[in-house]
């Protein structure tokens, strides 16, 4: 059986804040993460995680049936988690060939003997640095997802390849009676009984994928492309297009281009655009971010303490787990938000906020570390979850750490 070893490398906290509590390759753009991506190219392989330490028993929690961070590895083919794979590229590296892949000078992927895989265990493996020996290497085209913004930019190329999985809409079925469907032969719907008569769904520039169990309230608009998933409620007369959205939410309002990871709320009128959203964050009512500057000036982004250049003009909001907004919150272009946070504030906060700071009317201060766990318990029990000690032990190491 093919062995395929998939892992974070050392630049992995450039997709902060959301990679804080997560692996890379939890990581969701479209329909699906970066790993349900590479199990669906190769499903008869034999898959084993390398992540960072600190992710090791939240990783363990995610894949149950997986191997995470092996003491020894087999000869076989490891790929970098967070890379969107073109179905050409996947053929490429499928072949046992002792090569490098590489892309804008990022390895992708590699074909390993042994030996050499145990050698760069031993030395930190990739999460710690790069790979000395290098054979042969080859270009490919597959995009590396070096920053979350690329992700976003991407919603629409990704979800013209995930529709393949997905059926097509029954347009004789009486449930879709009172809906107004454009380019209905780009919409895909598992649930269409759950939508209520005059919502319009659009999918003249892309598709549109309505996952199980999602509820659409009367006079919303769905413009494609879009991705909603399992067990989420749209409200009524929310515009939502050019997006992804995780299983479990709440959305209302209007959202644009931006990926939601799931299990959050944003429920209320106000305005998301251009934005990475991790789990269980909260947007009070009339929160919006601002995604364009007004002087039409590209966006520089503060990520992992380093100012990136983005050279984008849409760039807006990106917020780790567990983070909540009071009602009113305006926020501004290229705001990078950590995990935990709490933002009370008439207006706006910094454009960078460490994870665990309540941002109270201007001033910063540690967020309280039982009042933060009442809350993210309180959160979790609403939705029949509970926090496990894997990951109360994650979050409470990155709140000492501030």
């Amino acid at each position: 059986m093919r062995k395929i070893y998939v892992y974070e490398n050392h630049e992995v906290l450039n997709l902060e804040p959301i990679v804080l509590t997560r692996p890379a390759f939890n990581l969701r753009c479209g329909a699906f993460t970066f790993l349900e991506r590479i199990q669906k190219s190769f499903p008869e392989a034999k898959i084993e995680l390398i992540v960072r330490d600190e992710l090791k028993m939240v990783t363990q929690e995610l894949y149950p049936d997986l191997t995470v961070n092996p003491t020894q590895v087999e000869e076989g083919l490891w790929i970098l988690g967070n890379v969107l794979w073109t179905k050409n590229d996947i053929k490429t590296i499928s072949q046992k060939s002792y090569q490098f892949y590489y892309n804008d000078g990022v390895l992708t992927a590699a074909y390993l003997r042994k030996d050499i895989g145990n050698n760069w265990l031993k030395m930190g493996g990739p999460v710690k640095d790069k790979i000395l020996a290098c054979p042969t290497i080859s270009a490919i085209k597959s995009k590396v997802i070096k920053y979350l913004w690329d992700a976003v930019n991407l919603i629409n190329v990704v979800l013209e390849a995930d529709k393949e999985y997905f059926q097509s809409t029954n347009l004789n079925n009486k449930s879709l009676e009172g809906i107004h469907l454009i380019n209905e032969n780009d919409i895909y719907i598992k649930s269409p009984e759950l939508i209520n008569p005059g919502v319009v769904i659009d999918a003249s520039n892309g598709p549109v994928i309505i996952a199980d169990n999602v509820k659409i309230q009367s006079y919303s608009l769905l413009q494609g492309p879009l991705y909603i998933g399992e067990d989420t409620v749209v409200q009524s007369q929310s515009f939502i297009r050019g997006s992804v959205i995780g299983p479990v939410c709440k959305i209302g309002g209007e959202i644009s281009s931006t990926i939601i990871q799931g299990w959050s709320n944003k429920v209320h009128y106000g305005f998301l655009g251009n934005s990475y959203i991790g789990q269980w964050v909260n947007f009070g009512a009339g929160t919006t971010n601002s995604n364009l500057k007004n002087n039409y000036t590209t966006v520089n982004v503060t990520v992992n303490d380093n100012v990136i250049k983005t050279d984008e003009l849409f760039i807006g909001l990106f917020v780790g787990d567990y983070t909540t907004f009071a009602i009113g919150t305006t926020l501004n272009t290229g705001t990078n938000i950590g995990p935990g946070c709490n933002i009370v504030t008439s207006g706006f906060p910094p454009r960078r906020l460490k994870p665990f700071t309540w941002f109270l009317n201007g001033n910063r201060m540690k967020t309280n570390e039982t009042k933060f766990f009442n809350s993210a318990e309180a959160m979790q029990n609403r939705r029949q979850k509970s926090l496990s000690e894997a990951e109360k032990d994650l979050l409470t190491r990155i709140l000492i750490k501030q």
